[in-house]
């Protein structure tokens, strides 16, 4: 069973820097290694537009799993930012989970 990382309140935070994804959830601190992300997945729901209804999975190796939500302070600039330029994320896909209002899973990076 992975280990389930979830960035949700507004004193957590997800960034990457020198090549490490840094993370504070729930009072605990976080770090991981680039070249350990396996797979990165876009999670859309029917709930929008009153919940937020599109969020981030970052699977990294074989144990855990990042979560964040699109409404949280970190996730555009982690997505489009920092993550989004230096893996070869697939930008049509997360386009496609945008306009998306059912359940569905966008995979959006797997390890080469």
């Amino acid at each position: 069973m992975r280990n389930k990382i979830r960035v949700e309140t507004p004193s957590d935070s997800l960034y990457l820097e020198n090549n490490t994804i840094y993370i504070v959830a729930d009072s605990k601190e976080y770090a991981f290694g680039l070249s350990t992300v396996e797979r990165i997945l876009l999670l859309t729901t029917d709930m929008g537009p009153f919940y937020d209804d599109m969020g981030l999975a970052i699977e990294v190796g074989d144990s855990d799993v990042i979560f964040i939500m699109s409404e949280h302070k970190c996730y555009q600039t982690f997505l489009f930012e920092q993550i989004g330029k230096v893996l070869p994320v697939d930008f049509q896909k997360i386009i496609e989970a945008s306009v998306c209002t059912e359940n569905n899973v966008f995979e959006i990076y797997v390890k080469g």
